[in-house]
């Protein structure tokens, strides 16, 4: 599998992009009894331009699906601001939002869980067409097919029902679904997480494809940093609802700047036993075994777990700095930007 290459740089700024988030904010309510309001995202800004694919990565629980949530209207953002094509969406309506499924779709890891089984899938895809455009039943049939067809599906596969296909086979239906309002933009939401690698691979190629064919963009959401490297042209790593760098794809991914970068590339499994082993010891090296007890960082998050934090670490948030085109928001950054994990292999071709 030949590897994807981005080659975006850090946007310019006046570039307002197709997506664009600013200060996005996102708390879920909780009881004082058990801490207070969670804050899942706290000030993240991201732009996505047309035709360009944004990869979000970070850790479970670190915020990454939460504003894709945001984003597409099904959670509310409690500050902030989401615009798209320079209209402001961040409290769109429910009858706002059903014009912007026309131009704005979503993939999530698990499309057996959203389809109807007792549906067949011509009838799955033709119903976001019916609802949302009230398209006649011949429109309907020709683009459903035009779906099937770009996704690598048989006509024959619109009378089936989602329970004879495969894992791979229901998310190439995921994407038709998607694919079928014509949208501009899609959420990959840990689309191809709970894939086998082969299939893994395919599904990849294919999102390539059709962000080449169909001028799509996306925002692509996962934990695995060599899967996002694959297929973005920038990278946005986020750790506990902030984002810690960002930059282009390339540098991101196989020079990473900040330690939980660092510990997320030193965690990407490897055939070679010999490069899995240095990464382990990395890993080892950049994440702490035995974090302070009972020490809240009123500074960067990290720092309970970065066996490099120093006491500004743990008293001052950092905040983002432009290092050759890659923002990193690490106070140390100068200190140990040079470290072994720069001379490791990465999983740059698949």
């Amino acid at each position: 599998m030949t590897e994807h290459t981005g080659g975006t740089a850090l946007l310019p700024a006046t570039d307002t992009g197709l997506l664009r988030v600013r200060g996005l904010n996102v708390a879920y309510h909780r009881p004082r009894r058990r801490g207070g309001d969670l804050h899942a995202v706290r000030g993240v800004d991201l732009t996505v331009r047309r035709g360009e694919t944004v990869g979000l990565v970070g850790e479970s629980g670190s915020g990454k699906s939460t504003i894709g949530s945001a984003i597409l209207g099904l959670v509310p953002a409690t500050g902030g601001t989401v615009a798209f094509d320079g209209v402001d969406i961040t409290h769109s309506s429910r009858a706002d939002r059903q014009l912007l499924a026309r131009r704005m779709q979503v993939v999530f890891q698990d499309p057996y869980g959203s389809m109807n089984p007792a549906h067949t899938v011509g009838d799955t895809l033709s119903e976001a067409l019916h609802h949302n455009l009230g398209l006649p039943a011949d429109a309907m049939r020709e683009r459903v097919l035009r779906a099937l067809d770009d996704v690598g599906l048989p006509p024959g596969a619109a009378h089936r029902y989602p329970a004879s296909f495969s894992g791979g086979q229901r998310q190439r239906i995921a994407i038709a679904r998607a694919l079928v309002m014509e949208p501009d933009f899609i959420v990959c939401d840990e689309a191809v997480s709970a894939l086998d690698l082969s299939v893994q691979a395919q599904v990849l190629n294919l999102l390539a494809r059709l962000k080449r064919t169909r001028g799509l963009s996306y925002l692509f959401i996962s934990h695995d940093l060599s899967v996002v490297r694959y297929l973005s042209d920038r990278i946005v790593v986020l750790y506990s609802g902030r984002v810690v760098e960002h930059g282009p794809a390339s540098q991101v991914a196989d020079e990473p700047g900040h330690p939980y970068t660092r510990a997320l590339l030193a965690a990407a499994p490897v055939p070679d036993p010999v490069i899995q082993r240095r990464r382990q010891a990395e890993r080892r090296r950049t994440v702490s075994a035995t974090p302070p007890q009972g020490r809240t960082s009123n500074g960067c998050d990290f720092a309970p777990r970065c066996p490099f934090a120093q006491e500004t670490c743990w008293s001052t948030v950092p905040e983002p700095v432009d290092h050759g085109g890659v923002a990193v928001a690490c106070h140390r950054y100068d200190e140990i930007a040079a470290g072994p994990v720069n001379s490791l292999p990465t999983q740059g071709t698949r």
